[in-house]
């Protein structure tokens, strides 16, 4: 193939991926904690009261001041589509960033891009969390990308021997205080990160990777110090405490690897022992798979740090799980290097495997997504109408349980019967209602 016939080719997948991920934002919408948060926002008198709420937020509720600011420009716009293109943009470019720390590739290598967007749609449990719903998105997506950018530029000046001016200085000491104060255990990484390299380096230091470190790590005390981490742990109970409280942890954090991570585990310990066959020496091999290695560790270390805390989501395992991608995504550019002919027929036999999956379960999630959307279309115009006409006890159906997809959080966050349900009161108060109680889908007459 041409170098223009690859360079097209890499950038009709580029296209595709923004265009389908786009289409999916527009299917998804507004749910659970988006719907607080909204109302919240809709209260500010003007664009900077965003940030005297953040201020608020950061005393009562949590740290992670940069993702809500985000996120309450998104609300304070209230442009659904400015959103969704964003956030396609965002996860267009999470990918892209991947690709960029993918060392020893062809130019334009299509096959470790799409491997690369394979992996973010198919092999993430919690994409409904971290990607197709606005709060997670901005908490996870937006973080994640903003994270592996500064990993991304901080890689680049190192290898390129970059010198220090003022400018870069100040710059990185910036954005390292930016991704420092994205997401507990991500931004957690990003430090140790920064210190791995400053290790590697440690005689070729410059004064702007020092900045970033200081930065980065200026960023993390001040969001793990937020007064509203201390209350929201204070209301966190366990089974255990002391030593066998972080046991249990250590227990729950495993088993959500291997019950979310397990392909991607066995595909990134398959990918080092392939190329410790295919390269003999031992220092040889340690410098060939010096980069995976790195992501690995650094998958491992925003797993478990989660043990810092009493429970955790699946979505919280998104930093790390990006990581382990970058790792598999790099022991996969490895084997193309070899001459063997059969490694590059492997690897996109694979690729294109899966990329037929993708288009089937694509099409037919897709389908599930627009009638979930839907459904959400007429109860919300069902409870506005309701509030319009002065009821205040309002009775609305449940989703039909026949359409829920991994795509969507709508179930995990879907009206129950009891009227005290933490949801139910959500749409209670944002459509002015006294009480809103569940009714199953296949019991409800009224439309």
């Amino acid at each position: 193939m041409s170098q223009k016939a690859k360079k097209t080719l890499f950038y009709i997948i580029t296209a595709v991926t923004f265009v389908s991920v786009l289409i999916y934002e527009f299917l998804t919408p507004m749910m659970s904690d988006d719907i607080v948060y909204y109302d919240a926002v809709k209260e500010a008198n003007n664009f900077f009261d965003l940030f005297v709420q953040e201020y608020h937020h950061y005393i009562d509720h949590s740290g992670r001041s940069v993702a809500h600011i985000i996120m309450r420009i998104f609300y304070f716009i209230d442009v659904k589509a400015v959103f969704n293109i964003v956030a396609a943009a965002m996860f267009t470019l999470l990918s892209h960033l991947i690709y960029a720390n993918v060392a020893e590739k062809e130019q334009y290598d299509s096959r470790i891009y799409a491997l690369i967007v394979l992996m973010l749609w198919l092999f993430d449990p919690a994409i409904s969390n971290t990607v197709f719903w606005e709060t997670g998105a901005c908490n996870y997506l937006f973080t994640t990308t903003i994270i592996m950018g500064f990993v991304t530029l901080f890689r680049k000046l190192v290898r390129e021997g970059k010198e220090c001016n003022p400018g870069l200085l100040i710059g990185m000491g910036l954005y390292g205080v930016v991704a420092g104060w994205c997401n507990e255990n991500t931004s957690g990484a990003v430090i140790l990160f920064v210190l791995i390299e400053l290790y590697v380096n440690r005689k070729k230091i410059k004064p702007y990777m020092v900045s970033s470190l200081i930065g980065s790590m200026i960023g993390f005390v001040t969001m793990c110090l937020a007064p509203g981490n201390f209350g929201r742990l204070g209301v966190t109970e366990e089974e255990h405490t002391g030593l066998m409280a972080m046991v249990a942890r250590f227990l729950k954090i495993t088993l959500n690897i291997k019950n979310g991570y397990f392909v991607l585990v066995c595909v990134f310990i398959a990918l080092l022992i392939i190329i410790r066959y295919m390269d003999r020496g031992v220092r040889k091999y340690t410098t060939f798979v010096s980069d995976m290695a790195l992501f690995g560790l650094l998958f491992v270390a925003t797993c478990y740090a989660l043990i810092m805390v009493p429970s955790s989501e699946l979505r919280s395992y998104y930093g790390a799980s990006i990581f382990l991608m970058t790792g598999v995504a790099q022991g996969v550019a490895k084997i193309l290097t070899s001459k063997k002919s059969y490694a590059r027929c492997v690897v996109t036999v694979v690729v294109a495997l899966l990329t037929v999956y993708l288009g089937f379960t694509y099409i037919e999630q897709g389908a599930n997504l627009a009638r979930i959307k839907r459904e959400f279309n007429e109860r919300d115009a069902y409870l506005q109408q309701k509030a319009d006409e002065g009821e205040v006890d309002v009775f609305a159906p449940k989703l039909r349980p026949q359409w829920e997809t991994r795509f969507s959080a709508a179930y995990e966050s879907d009206i129950e019967e009891d009227w005290h349900y933490w949801i139910n009161r959500f749409y209670s108060e944002h459509y002015g209602l006294d009480t809103v109680s569940g009714v199953e889908r296949e019991e409800w007459t009224e439309y």
